[in-house]
C-alpha cells in the first residue's frame, strides 16, 4: 500500500515536472523570440517613417532634354547634365544615358545625372544643380 502511495506520489512530480519544462520550453523558445521580433519590427517601422519620402525614377533615355527635364519634374527630382557627346544616330539635345537608371528609388528632391547628346561644352538650360 506505502509503495503505490509513493508511486503515485512519483507520477505527480513527473507530471508537475514535465509540464514545467514543457512550459519553459515555450516561453524561452516561442514567446521571448516574439516579443524581441515585435520589438524589431516596431524600430523599423519607425526607422523607416522618419525616412524622407521616396519616388521612383522614370526612364528619360531617348527624350529631348527639356521632355526629361519635365518628367524629373513631376516626379519632384532635379536634372544635372553629367556630360555631353556626339552621337551621329541621335540629334542633339537627346539624353542618351542616365544615373541612377530607370527603376530605382530615391529621395525626392535629389538629381538625376544625363549625359546628353551635342558638343562638347554645349549647354541645355539652365540646370538646378
Amino acid at each position: 500500500m506505502r509503495e503505490e502511495a509513493a508511486d503515485r506520489v512519483l507520477r505527480r512530480r513527473r507530471k508537475r515536472l514535465i509540464r514545467a519544462l514543457i512550459v519553459a520550453a515555450v516561453v524561452v523558445f516561442v514567446v521571448i523570440p516574439s516579443a524581441l521580433l515585435v520589438g524589431l519590427w516596431i524600430s523599423i517601422r519607425q526607422e523607416r517613417s522618419s525616412r524622407p519620402p521616396q519616388v521612383e525614377v522614370p526612364n528619360v533615355v531617348g527624350q529631348d532634354f527639356r521632355s526629361g527635364q519635365s518628367s524629373l519634374e513631376a516626379r519632384g527630382l532635379k536634372m544635372r547634365v553629367l556630360a555631353t557627346r556626339s552621337e551621329q544616330d541621335r540629334p542633339a539635345g537627346t539624353i542618351i544615358d542616365q544615373t541612377p537608371p530607370a527603376g530605382e528609388h530615391i529621395e525626392t528632391g535629389h538629381s538625376v545625372g544625363v549625359t546628353v547628346s551635342g558638343k562638347p561644352g554645349q549647354q541645355f538650360g539652365t540646370v538646378p544643380r
